[in-house]
């Protein structure tokens, strides 16, 4: 008869198989993903001037986030970008544009942060966990 055994792996858990790389882009992937659903609320909703704050606040620090990976990266560029977003809307001093110009940049940083883990590289797909491999022994 034959059976089957599996060498058995040592538990590694799944945050330290990705690596640190990989905690930065879940990060800023997670901080993206919520500044861009709270933009898209707030220009779809047309929030009033007390949650703009919020909105603020929260695209501020998605922005931050954003600059800071755009520097570690090389991409120089977006993190300018992205400085100046952080620029806008900066929750402590707050500019009063019209309604034309704060609703054409509200929508342009909406498609510069649901672009950028396209323009840095994030994967955009699932998380996927093989299942660990192990040599089959046979016995006769």
């Amino acid at each position: 008869m034959f059976a089957q055994a599996f060498t058995p792996e040592p538990a590694i858990p799944l945050h330290d198989r990705q690596g640190p790389q990989s905690k930065t882009r879940i990060w800023t992937r997670l901080m993206t993903l919520i500044a861009t659903v709270t933009l898209a609320a707030a220009v779809l909703l047309r929030s009033p001037s007390d949650f703009r704050m919020v909105v603020c606040i929260v695209v501020s620090v998605a922005a931050a986030t954003v600059v800071v990976r755009g520097l570690f990266t090389g991409k120089f560029v977006w993190a300018l970008l992205f400085l100046g977003v952080l620029g806008v809307f900066t929750p402590f001093h707050r500019t009063q544009f019209s309604h034309l110009i704060s609703s054409i940049l509200d929508m342009a940083t909406l498609a510069l942060l649901a672009a950028s883990p396209i323009i840095f590289g994030i994967p955009t797909g699932p998380f996927v966990v093989k299942p660990p491999t192990g040599n089959v022994v046979t016995r006769h």
